[in-house]
């Protein structure tokens, strides 16, 4: 819309403003502008935060995210899972963050656990890793009247932390790190079965000179 201004001189200026009846028509004109420029202000801001979104996913571009990550919706329970580095070295150690969502009602389960319950975990294919470490928060331990039993579940958002290494001879170029999210969800009346659910995040392993 950079043409508005121009509009704008255009109509303040185009009649002479010494006499009344022409300074009410200039007052219309202007009130008129500021009206439209009210109405189309948010869809021109919506335009512009697109076209800065798109910037800074576009490859090559100075404000791309460094980061790669991958959304994880098994329903009731939603999970992102990110590394700080969308581009690696074998033998480096890259950061590992997890974002659990858990809905409203429900919850999953942490460890020590019975041996019939199945504990939140995120595990990640040996095949690219030499190790990986994931320490999720202390979960809060829950009396279970009808179970009999206090067990220690997350609900709601919590956060993990971590890292993986890479094993130090990787072919260079694009990979597809998998892993595997298990949890068993439940509410007050019934648990589900419990899930595995497997995911992959793009990782690109650069070549050392």
């Amino acid at each position: 819309m950079p043409v508005l201004p121009e509009v704008i001189k255009a109509l303040l200026h185009r009649h002479p403003t010494r006499e009344p009846r022409q300074r009410s028509q200039r007052r219309l004109i202007v009130a008129a502008i500021a009206a439209l420029l009210a109405v189309l202000s948010p869809t021109l801001f919506a335009a512009q935060t697109a076209a800065t979104n798109r910037t800074r996913s576009r490859p090559g571009s100075h404000t791309t995210d460094t980061r790669t990550k991958v959304v994880v919706d098994a329903g009731d329970v939603k999970v992102r899972i990110a590394l700080s580095e969308a581009r690696a070295f074998g033998g480096q150690r890259v950061g590992l963050v997890v974002d659990f969502d858990i809905a409203p009602g429900w919850h999953v389960y942490g460890k020590p656990l019975p041996q019939d319950y199945t504990p939140t975990a995120v595990i990640f294919d040996n095949d690219l890793l030499s190790g990986q470490n994931l320490d999720l928060p202390k979960p809060t331990p829950v009396k279970f009247e009808l179970l009999g039993e206090t067990l220690p579940v997350y609900q709601g958002r919590f956060k993990a932390v971590g890292d993986i290494l890479l094993r130090q001879k990787l072919t260079p170029g694009e990979h597809r790190l998998g892993g595997t999210l298990s949890f068993q969800e439940c509410n007050d009346n019934l648990c589900k079965m419990p899930q595995q659910v497997r995911f992959e995040i793009p990782l690109w392993i650069g070549a050392r000179e």
